[in-house]
């Protein structure tokens, strides 16, 4: 590969899980046009403090040997047009015009360093594989399955975390089958325009495993003290009800920068870095469930249908 074409993967100050499958899709894409990707979470990051933080490590490890500061020098050329050696820390703030970020150009260009900042589906992405790239003719499902397997790899401070999880309830160690759960807050579907609540479709689908199955154990990941109230009333019997400590509060979306007043104004900092490394320790363990129910709008769920090779009987995302 040569060693002056990279791409350089920004975040979309989104949602842990919604930014990491963006990280995915532009690392097949580095693949697929021979460059080294670069993943640098900034000042766009929701979980970014400061222009000198890589927000994506404090939570993983990096994709490449290589870091942002590796690959911008002066003499170095940039695609978009936007971008140079002395902005490229920052953010565009003016990314939603797509000025310069159709995907073909992205893909087909020469410039040293390409920019990507812009969230566009793996299975858009796949078209560009030939015959000689392992991507050509799997399912967008296999190919983020050996994406997620090569490239996402936790810092020990969540991998600790998950291992503490697992050693201290013994019922989620040596009990077996376990139903994995996950259930947002307020969950009408604003996202179709449905009007009916996608959480009520839970209950004869966690019924069904628990009949077909014999779930001993519901581990349930939410961000609702409501849902959880329910799901003790429910399912709390004989400690059949499994659940971290987690806050799992509903995240609140970030302040663009140029609707700030000072440049830290945003829902961020220690305390979301430390829930956020709760919930990437939730979807793990959910992963390491026997079977899974969640919701298919939502990018946690999707994530631990991405971290596990599943069978099709033991997975149910809800629409």
């Amino acid at each position: 590969m040569q060693t002056n074409r990279y791409l350089l993967i920004k975040s979309l100050g989104k949602s842990i899980w919604a930014d990491v499958d963006h990280v995915m899709c532009q690392i097949l894409a580095a693949e697929l046009t021979n460059r080294i990707p670069v993943v640098y979470w900034g000042m766009e990051s929701l979980y970014s403090e400061s222009i000198s933080t890589n927000a994506f490590e404090l939570f993983f490890e990096p994709v490449s040997n290589i870091s942002v500061h590796d690959i911008v020098r002066p003499e170095s050329t940039f695609y978009p047009p936007v971008w140079n050696s002395k902005n490229i820390l920052a953010e565009d703030t003016d990314r939603f015009k797509m000025e310069g970020r159709d995907l073909k150009s992205l893909m087909r260009s020469d410039a040293n360093i390409v920019v990507s900042d812009i969230y566009y589906p793996l299975s858009s992405i796949l078209q560009f594989a030939n015959r000689s790239h392992w991507s050509f003719g799997k399912t967008p499902y296999q190919v983020y399955r050996q994406l997620y397997d090569k490239y996402l790899i936790p810092k020990p401070i969540v991998k600790r975390e998950i291992k503490k999880y697992i050693n201290t309830h013994p019922n989620f160690r040596d009990e077996k089958p376990i139903l994995g759960v996950h259930c947002r807050s307020n969950a009408i579907v604003n996202e179709v325009a449905q009007l009916y609540d996608l959480n009520e479709l839970y209950k004869p689908h966690i019924w069904h495993y628990i009949e077909r199955y014999n779930i001993r154990h519901i581990f349930l990941i939410t961000d609702s003290k409501k849902i959880l109230k329910q799901y003790k009333k429910f399912y709390d019997i004989n400690g059949m009800l499994l659940y971290t400590d987690s806050k799992k509060r509903p995240l609140k979306e970030r302040i663009p920068t140029y609707l700030q007043k000072y440049p830290n104004k945003r829902h961020k900092g220690v305390e979301l870095i430390k829930d956020t490394i709760e919930v990437i320790k939730d979807t793990y363990l959910a992963a390491q469930c026997d079977f899974f129910i969640g919701n298919g709008y939502s990018s946690l769920s999707n994530t631990v249908l991405r971290l596990k090779d599943w069978p099709e009987t033991n997975i149910k995302l809800l629409y």
